[in-house]
């Protein structure tokens, strides 16, 4: 039945195969906690029990929602598919997260790593491109991963992107990304990916995190250093100097302005000078007696 659903999860919701493996493996994971009990016979107390082992392990609210929710999607699939009556997660909610706010370089340190020199020469160009990309048009992971030839506008300064469930959006490119990409792709004959390992192969995600970290690395920032980390950096970048939210979700490919709104968090720098622009009583002026 476990395949069934990772079959149905494939062809209609046209997820991707880290997302696929993750529902497939969360749901295992339940069943093998039950004993490979048939899921007709499951009841809500069982993943009750199943969620408390969980949490007694000491994993995160984060992940134990995102196992909720694929139990979730396999019971609903089960109950239209198959003989299930009873619906055993009907009701259970998933752990409220705690608010956090995701990690970004600041305007220097993105371009520090952007223009770093750190990394094999051999591949200068390639992860010139890919700093360009992630951090100039914000892309995530997958997306540039997924670019090929013909995704490329270079006069135009665009990049058809394929984003989250097969959406198609059209990201700018900056004129230093349009530049590099143009002397990566120059002397390819074919339209495959545009980012390629040693091998020849399309570059897959371990690597890409490992050129992104080494660049990042090599300024100043010390959080996380992560193609996600330039994203964040992308979209606070462009609130910071007064891009309009709707036309960030646009360029981030947010299917909802709320997912957006996370980026809304502003650099301490940015209010005073606001605070300092906008009050009366918050000029140079030394505080009297």
């Amino acid at each position: 039945m476990i395949k069934d659903f990772i079959k149905y999860l494939k062809t209609e919701r046209n997820l991707s195969d880290n997302t696929l493996e993750a529902y497939r493996r969360d749901v295992n994971q339940l069943f093998v906690f039950l004993k490979h009990q048939e899921p007709r016979k499951v009841v809500r107390n069982d993943i009750r029990q199943y969620l408390g082992r969980l949490q007694q392990q000491g994993l995160d609210k984060r992940s134990l929602g995102r196992k909720l929710s694929a139990i979730k999607a396999f019971f609903k699939y089960a109950l239209r598919e198959f003989a299930i009556t009873v619906n055993p997660v009907m009701g259970l909610r998933s752990p409220k997260l705690d608010k956090k706010l995701p990690g970004f370089l600041s305007q220097a340190q993105a371009v520090q790593a952007v223009e770093s020199h750190q990394g094999d020469p051999k591949d200068k160009l390639r992860d010139d491109a890919i700093m360009e990309l992630l951090y100039g048009s914000g892309l995530r992971s997958s997306e540039l991963l997924g670019l090929k030839s013909r995704d490329l506008d270079l006069p135009g300064l665009q990049v058809k992107v394929k984003g989250k469930g097969g959406k198609e959006r059209i990201a700018p490119l900056t004129r230093a990304s349009a530049a590099v990409l143009k002397q990566l792709v120059v002397k390819r004959e074919d339209e495959g990916f545009v980012f390629l390992g040693r091998n020849g192969n399309q570059l897959n995600r371990r690597q890409l995190q490992r050129i992104v970290k080494v660049r990042i690395r090599s300024s100043d920032y010390g959080g996380k250093a992560s193609p996600h980390a330039l994203r964040h950096s992308f979209a606070t970048h462009l609130l910071d100097r007064g891009a309009d939210l709707k036309a960030v979700k646009e360029l981030l490919g947010h299917a909802s302005l709320s997912t957006t709104q996370i980026y809304t968090h502003v650099t301490v720098d940015r209010l005073k000078k606001v605070y300092k622009q906008a009050h009366p009583r918050a000029g140079d002026e030394e505080e009297s007696g």
